[in-house]
């Protein structure tokens, strides 16, 4: 079977933030941890995460986290 690359179409908006120091923190951090190649990708990705576990968890699933004992948390995201 052959494979076709599919294009995708992508609009992008230039959106400006005020971040605190925090914010800039945890986007270097996720930019990190992501291999981001950019600040506003590590953003893009963070978004992209959190719609997907809201939705998850609107949908009555629970975001649990496997530790590496193999012991179990349950995630609660707040507002949710």
């Amino acid at each position: 079977m052959d494979l076709v690359p599919c294009e995708v179409e992508v609009e992008f908006r230039k959106v400006t933030m005020n971040l605190t120091e925090r914010d800039v923190r945890n986007t270097e951090e996720i930019c990190k941890r992501l291999h981001s190649r950019s600040k506003a990708q590590a953003v893009s990705s963070a978004l992209a995460i959190t719609e997907g576990l809201t939705r998850e968890v609107q949908n009555g699933s629970e975001v649990m986290i496997r530790r590496p004992d193999g012991s179990t948390r349950t995630m609660v995201i707040a507002g949710l």
